[in-house]
Protein backbone atom coordinates (compact mmCIF):
# COMPACT_ATOMS: atom_id res chain seq x y z
CA UNK A 1 0.00 0.00 0.00
CA UNK A 2 3.07 2.17 0.75
CA UNK A 3 4.30 1.64 -2.48
CA UNK A 4 1.07 2.56 -4.28
CA UNK A 5 1.28 5.77 -2.48
CA UNK A 6 4.28 6.60 -3.57
CA UNK A 7 3.38 5.40 -7.41
CA UNK A 8 0.16 8.23 -6.97
CA UNK A 9 3.09 10.93 -5.34
CA UNK A 10 3.33 12.02 -1.78
CA UNK A 11 1.67 15.28 -0.58
CA UNK A 12 3.26 15.73 2.54
CA UNK A 13 1.53 12.55 3.76
CA UNK A 14 1.45 11.09 7.16
CA UNK A 15 0.53 7.51 8.13
CA UNK A 16 -0.29 6.52 11.48
CA UNK A 17 0.44 2.81 12.65
CA UNK A 18 -0.79 0.92 15.76
CA UNK A 19 1.55 -0.81 17.58
CA UNK A 20 1.82 -4.38 15.75
CA UNK A 21 3.89 -2.23 13.38
CA UNK A 22 7.40 -1.17 14.84
CA UNK A 23 10.46 -3.02 13.66
CA UNK A 24 14.02 -1.58 13.26
CA UNK A 25 13.72 -2.25 9.32
CA UNK A 26 10.24 -0.71 8.89
CA UNK A 27 11.84 2.17 10.21
CA UNK A 28 14.26 1.85 7.93
CA UNK A 29 11.94 1.45 4.61
CA UNK A 30 9.93 4.04 5.82
CA UNK A 31 12.64 6.65 5.83
CA UNK A 32 14.18 5.44 2.99
CA UNK A 33 10.72 5.97 0.96
CA UNK A 34 10.49 9.48 2.55
CA UNK A 35 7.54 8.66 4.27
CA UNK A 36 6.73 10.88 7.40
CA UNK A 37 5.00 8.23 10.15
CA UNK A 38 3.71 8.26 13.60
CA UNK A 39 3.44 4.93 15.52
CA UNK A 40 2.63 3.83 18.64
CA UNK A 41 5.03 1.08 20.24
CA UNK A 42 4.52 -1.67 22.52
CA UNK A 43 6.25 -1.83 26.06
CA UNK A 44 9.17 -3.40 25.76
CA UNK A 45 9.71 -3.15 22.06
CA UNK A 46 12.92 -2.63 21.40
CA UNK A 47 16.62 -1.76 22.95
CA UNK A 48 16.81 2.09 22.05
CA UNK A 49 13.08 2.98 22.52
CA UNK A 50 12.96 0.88 26.51
CA UNK A 51 15.83 3.29 27.07
CA UNK A 52 14.38 6.22 25.80
CA UNK A 53 12.42 7.66 29.28
CA UNK A 54 12.45 11.21 28.37
CA UNK A 55 8.85 12.54 27.46
CA UNK A 56 10.52 14.02 24.55
CA UNK A 57 13.79 12.44 23.09
CA UNK A 58 15.42 11.72 20.03
CA UNK A 59 17.32 8.58 19.99
CA UNK A 60 19.17 7.05 16.85
CA UNK A 61 18.26 3.50 15.78
CA UNK A 62 21.46 1.22 13.80
CA UNK A 63 19.88 -0.91 10.39
CA UNK A 64 22.22 -2.36 8.79
CA UNK A 65 24.66 -0.09 9.05
CA UNK A 66 22.97 2.64 8.86
CA UNK A 67 21.79 5.29 11.71
CA UNK A 68 18.27 6.93 11.22
CA UNK A 69 17.18 9.45 13.79
CA UNK A 70 13.71 8.69 15.71
CA UNK A 71 11.64 11.13 17.80
CA UNK A 72 10.33 9.00 21.51
CA UNK A 73 7.26 10.11 23.00
CA UNK A 74 5.76 9.03 26.45
CA UNK A 75 2.58 10.52 28.21
CA UNK A 76 0.01 8.98 30.57
CA UNK A 77 -3.26 8.23 28.87
CA UNK A 78 -6.54 9.21 31.54
CA UNK A 79 -6.86 5.36 32.12
CA UNK A 80 -3.31 6.20 33.56
CA UNK A 81 -1.72 3.47 31.25
CA UNK A 82 1.58 5.02 29.81
CA UNK A 83 1.24 5.23 25.40
CA UNK A 84 4.67 5.36 23.53
CA UNK A 85 4.67 6.86 20.04
CA UNK A 86 7.55 6.87 17.45
CA UNK A 87 7.57 9.26 14.76
CA UNK A 88 10.27 10.62 12.33
CA UNK A 89 8.96 14.40 12.94
CA UNK A 90 11.73 16.03 14.44
CA UNK A 91 10.05 19.37 14.20
CA UNK A 92 10.72 21.30 17.75
CA UNK A 93 7.69 23.21 16.81
CA UNK A 94 5.31 20.00 17.76
CA UNK A 95 5.17 19.06 20.83
CA UNK A 96 3.51 16.15 23.07
CA UNK A 97 0.33 17.27 22.86
CA UNK A 98 0.20 17.87 18.87
CA UNK A 99 1.26 14.23 18.86
CA UNK A 100 -0.93 13.44 20.99
CA UNK A 101 -3.88 14.79 19.14
CA UNK A 102 -2.34 13.52 15.95
CA UNK A 103 -2.56 10.28 16.72
CA UNK A 104 -6.16 10.18 18.87
CA UNK A 105 -7.04 10.75 14.78
CA UNK A 106 -6.88 6.85 14.09
CA UNK A 107 -9.51 6.67 17.01
CA UNK A 108 -12.11 7.11 13.85
CA UNK A 109 -10.75 3.99 12.19
CA UNK A 110 -11.24 1.22 15.33
CA UNK A 111 -14.51 2.97 15.60
CA UNK A 112 -15.35 1.44 12.25
CA UNK A 113 -14.11 -1.32 13.05
CA UNK A 114 -15.87 -1.57 16.19
CA UNK A 115 -18.81 -0.81 14.24
CA UNK A 116 -18.68 -3.11 11.85
CA UNK A 117 -17.05 -6.18 13.83
CA UNK A 118 -19.82 -5.98 17.25
CA UNK A 119 -22.89 -3.97 16.49
CA UNK A 120 -23.45 -5.02 12.55
CA UNK A 121 -21.50 -8.44 13.50
CA UNK A 122 -20.11 -8.06 9.73
CA UNK A 123 -18.33 -11.69 10.64
CA UNK A 124 -21.34 -13.22 12.14
CA UNK A 125 -22.60 -15.35 8.50
CA UNK A 126 -25.82 -16.78 8.36
CA UNK A 127 -25.21 -19.54 6.47
CA UNK A 128 -21.48 -21.10 5.29
CA UNK A 129 -22.28 -21.23 1.41
CA UNK A 130 -20.57 -18.74 -0.93
CA UNK A 131 -24.25 -16.64 -1.81
CA UNK A 132 -25.18 -16.61 2.20
CA UNK A 133 -21.59 -14.87 3.05
CA UNK A 134 -22.03 -12.76 0.32
CA UNK A 135 -25.51 -11.29 0.62
CA UNK A 136 -24.71 -11.04 4.67
CA UNK A 137 -21.36 -8.87 3.51
CA UNK A 138 -23.10 -6.82 1.33
CA UNK A 139 -26.40 -5.99 3.02
CA UNK A 140 -24.23 -4.98 6.50
CA UNK A 141 -21.86 -2.68 4.30
CA UNK A 142 -24.80 -1.09 2.84
CA UNK A 143 -26.48 -0.77 6.43
CA UNK A 144 -22.91 0.75 7.15
CA UNK A 145 -23.14 3.03 4.50
CA UNK A 146 -26.17 4.49 5.57
CA UNK A 147 -25.86 5.04 9.16
CA UNK A 148 -22.55 6.53 7.82
CA UNK A 149 -24.26 9.36 5.88
CA UNK A 150 -27.04 9.50 8.39
CA UNK A 151 -24.70 9.95 11.21
CA UNK A 152 -23.07 12.87 9.13
CA UNK A 153 -26.21 14.71 8.70
CA UNK A 154 -27.30 14.39 12.60
CA UNK A 155 -23.86 15.21 13.41
CA UNK A 156 -24.67 18.87 11.78
CA UNK A 157 -27.41 19.21 13.11
CA UNK A 158 -26.50 18.40 16.50
CA UNK A 159 -24.11 20.93 15.86
CA UNK A 160 -25.96 23.73 14.80
CA UNK A 161 -28.55 23.14 17.93
CA UNK A 162 -25.74 23.16 20.22
CA UNK A 163 -23.61 25.92 18.78
CA UNK A 164 -24.43 28.91 20.81
CA UNK A 165 -24.83 26.69 24.32
CA UNK A 166 -21.77 26.91 26.39
CA UNK A 167 -21.12 23.07 27.01
CA UNK A 168 -18.66 21.29 28.34
CA UNK A 169 -17.76 18.45 25.50
CA UNK A 170 -19.52 19.01 21.91
CA UNK A 171 -22.22 16.31 21.12
CA UNK A 172 -22.39 13.38 18.55
CA UNK A 173 -25.25 10.69 17.41
CA UNK A 174 -25.42 7.94 19.56
CA UNK A 175 -24.70 4.98 16.87
CA UNK A 176 -26.17 2.54 18.63
CA UNK A 177 -29.62 4.13 18.51
CA UNK A 178 -29.39 5.72 14.97
CA UNK A 179 -28.27 1.63 13.93
CA UNK A 180 -31.64 0.41 15.85
CA UNK A 181 -33.90 3.18 14.85
CA UNK A 182 -32.61 2.93 10.79
CA UNK A 183 -32.49 -1.02 10.72
CA UNK A 184 -36.25 -0.71 11.46
CA UNK A 185 -37.12 2.31 8.65
CA UNK A 186 -34.90 1.94 6.14
CA UNK A 187 -36.36 -1.14 4.11
CA UNK A 188 -40.07 1.17 4.65
CA UNK A 189 -38.29 4.45 3.05
CA UNK A 190 -36.88 2.07 0.20
CA UNK A 191 -39.97 0.89 0.02
CA UNK A 192 -42.68 4.12 0.06
CA UNK A 193 -43.22 5.07 -3.97
CA UNK A 194 -44.30 8.24 -2.96
CA UNK A 195 -41.46 10.64 -2.47
CA UNK A 196 -43.30 13.24 -0.39
CA UNK A 197 -43.95 10.75 2.27
CA UNK A 198 -40.39 9.17 2.11
CA UNK A 199 -39.19 12.58 2.70
CA UNK A 200 -41.25 12.59 5.78
CA UNK A 201 -40.37 9.17 7.35
CA UNK A 202 -36.83 10.41 6.91
CA UNK A 203 -37.36 13.48 8.71
CA UNK A 204 -39.24 12.06 11.61
CA UNK A 205 -35.90 9.58 11.81
CA UNK A 206 -33.37 12.46 11.78
CA UNK A 207 -35.52 14.32 14.50
CA UNK A 208 -35.60 11.05 16.65
CA UNK A 209 -31.61 10.52 16.62
CA UNK A 210 -31.00 13.35 16.60
CA UNK A 211 -32.71 13.63 20.51
CA UNK A 212 -30.02 10.80 21.55
CA UNK A 213 -26.43 12.20 21.73
CA UNK A 214 -23.43 11.60 23.74
CA UNK A 215 -20.61 13.74 24.46
CA UNK A 216 -16.88 13.63 22.43
CA UNK A 217 -14.36 13.05 24.62
CA UNK A 218 -10.84 13.18 23.52
CA UNK A 219 -8.62 10.66 24.87
CA UNK A 220 -8.90 6.65 25.53
CA UNK A 221 -9.47 6.30 29.23
CA UNK A 222 -10.91 2.58 29.13
CA UNK A 223 -8.25 -0.08 29.69
CA UNK A 224 -8.15 -2.83 26.99
CA UNK A 225 -9.60 -6.29 27.72
CA UNK A 226 -7.22 -8.38 25.79
CA UNK A 227 -7.97 -11.85 24.88
CA UNK A 228 -9.26 -14.60 22.22
CA UNK A 229 -12.67 -15.99 22.34
CA UNK A 230 -14.07 -18.82 20.76
CA UNK A 231 -16.36 -19.08 17.71
CA UNK A 232 -17.77 -15.43 18.74
CA UNK A 233 -20.17 -15.35 16.56
CA UNK A 234 -22.49 -18.90 16.39
CA UNK A 235 -24.57 -19.16 12.73
CA UNK A 236 -27.65 -20.19 15.10
CA UNK A 237 -27.54 -16.82 17.09
CA UNK A 238 -26.49 -14.16 14.48
CA UNK A 239 -28.98 -11.17 15.59
CA UNK A 240 -32.22 -9.67 13.34
CA UNK A 241 -30.26 -6.36 11.45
Amino acid sequence: MIEKLKQMGLKNDLILFDRGYPSRKFFSYLEGSGVKYLMRVKNQSMKEVNEAMEPDQIVEIKVDGKTIKVRVLRFMLDSEVEEVLVTNLLDENLGIQEFKALYFKRWGIEVKFDELKNRLQLQNFTGDTVIAVEQDFYASMYLSNMVALAKNEANEKIAQNNEDKSLKYEYKVNTNILIGKLKDSMVLMLLEDNSEKRHAMFQSLMLEITKNMVPIRPGRSKVRKMGLKAHKHPMNQKRCL
